[in-house]
């Protein structure tokens, strides 16, 4: 591996155990689910509710961007199975974890902020340097 490449350039395996601890607040600083307007929309479609009356339940302001609300330590929308209430209407911040930039930086922050609760990490598809750098560039 060149210095040029990352610490991932020969590929990281991940499969999406839908265990909804991505879910959850590991107090890590990732505890917001930001949600632009068309996805906000797909949504509140999805539950059968104006936009409007979407945004004043299940969202608030985090510095004029609009985030889900929180329930306890976890996203207003995981069930009380674990499960994503709205998972084929999630936002792509949701769809594109674990592949975010900030959490790829280094190891030590993957093994952190990944890894360390995420059963789906290490397991499954190997998803090779180009699929992940796609990834990372959707998950902005």
């Amino acid at each position: 591996m060149s210095a040029a490449e990352p610490w991932y350039a020969e590929g990281l395996r991940f499969e999406c155990t839908a265990c909804g601890k991505c879910c959850r607040n590991h107090g890590d600083g990732f505890s917001y689910v930001y949600a632009n307007r068309a996805e906000r929309q797909a949504a509140a479609r999805h539950l059968g509710v104006s936009l409007s009356r979407f945004e004043e339940e299940w969202c608030r302001r985090d510095r004029g961007w609009f985030v889900f609300r929180d329930k306890g330590n976890a996203c207003v929308f995981l069930d009380g199975k674990g499960q994503c209430s709205i998972y084929a209407h999630r936002p792509k911040q949701c769809r594109t974890f674990p592949f975010w930039p900030e959490l790829l930086v280094d190891e030590e922050t993957w093994e952190k902020d990944v890894a360390s609760f995420c059963p789906g990490a290490g397991e499954g598809d190997l998803y090779d340097l180009t699929t992940i750098r796609a990834r990372m560039k959707a998950s902005r």
